[in-house]
């Protein structure tokens, strides 16, 4: 089971999910969000829809900036019927 925000199907995880499959597939993860500055695998990504934010994990990180692509990101996910995967670290 994977960390889900309630009333969505919005969940949060650390990078580690994403090998996860079975337990994505479950959760009709169909997006996924990432939110680090670590060189990725996009391998990891083949049967989603990505959207990365390259940004460091430190409380002087502008990350305000980034909310109107990754809200539209989430939205677009939710819209659709699927579900979406936020993940950092």
């Amino acid at each position: 089971m994977l960390d889900q925000v309630p009333g969505e199907n919005l969940c949060i995880g650390g990078i580690f999910t994403l090998k996860r499959k079975e337990a994505l597939k479950e959760a009709k993860i169909t997006h996924v969000l990432s939110v680090l500055t670590l060189p990725l695998d996009t391998a990891l990504f083949e049967d989603y829809k990505h959207l990365a934010i390259d940004i460091d994990d430190d409380e002087d990180a502008d990350i305000i900036q980034h909310f109107p692509a990754t809200n539209a990101f989430i939205r677009e996910g939710l819209d659709t019927g699927g579900g979406v995967l936020v993940h950092c670290k």
